[in-house]
């Protein structure tokens, strides 16, 4: 029985400026994708999420300092506000972002790139 081939994959390409393509380009970076694998996850509906670097580790270092000490009704304010940062700067955050970003670009973003000239 011989093995199928796989066929490789198709290209799709666009005109753009070089102003759009650097911040598509950096807006990729900052949600840790390529240019290609941004575009192709935009066009299918999907929002990247983009994540402040090394926000993780200073909001565990904070969490941490807060746990390590005795519990009182102190600590256990200090611990709802640290949550209520972490909310704010990874969850709640993220939407705006992505919005701000769709914004750098023009609109919704993919369908002004494929319309526009060099």
């Amino acid at each position: 029985m011989e093995k199928e081939k796989k066929k490789p994959p198709t290209g799709i390409f666009f005109p753009c400026t070089e102003v759009q393509k650097r911040k598509i380009k950096s807006i990729a970076a900052k949600c840790g994708l390529g240019q290609g694998e941004y575009i192709l996850k935009r066009a299918l509906g999907y929002e990247p999420k983009t994540v402040p670097p090394d926000a993780f580790f200073v909001f565990h270092e904070k969490l941490c300092k807060v746990l390590d000490s005795p519990s009182t009704p102190a600590v256990e304010k200090a611990a709802l506000r640290v949550f209520d940062e972490i909310y704010a700067q990874l969850i709640d955050n993220r939407k705006q972002t992505t919005e701000e970003m769709t914004e750098e670009i023009g609109g919704d973003g993919l369908s002004q790139l494929s319309d526009s000239g060099p």
